[in-house]
């Protein structure tokens, strides 16, 4: 059960890290090339990455913390 969960923890963090590289590579080439489309996808993908690797975060501390 515990490496279940610590693989999932780990491909949560990949994707993550993934959808923000992409999102900055994707952002780099939609600035270069004036496209307000390609941009947008890219700034899109970079806050799925930030919002994925914050809900982690959230996800492993205890709540009573505060």
């Amino acid at each position: 059960m515990a490496s279940y969960v610590g693989k999932s923890l780990l491909v949560k963090k990949s994707a993550a890290v993934l959808l923000l590289l992409i999102g900055i590579v994707l952002i780099v080439i939609g600035q270069h090339e004036n496209s307000w489309l390609v941009a947008s996808l890219g700034a899109l993908s970079l806050l799925g990455g930030v919002f994925l690797l914050v809900l982690k975060i959230v996800a492993r501390n205890p709540s009573n913390q505060l």
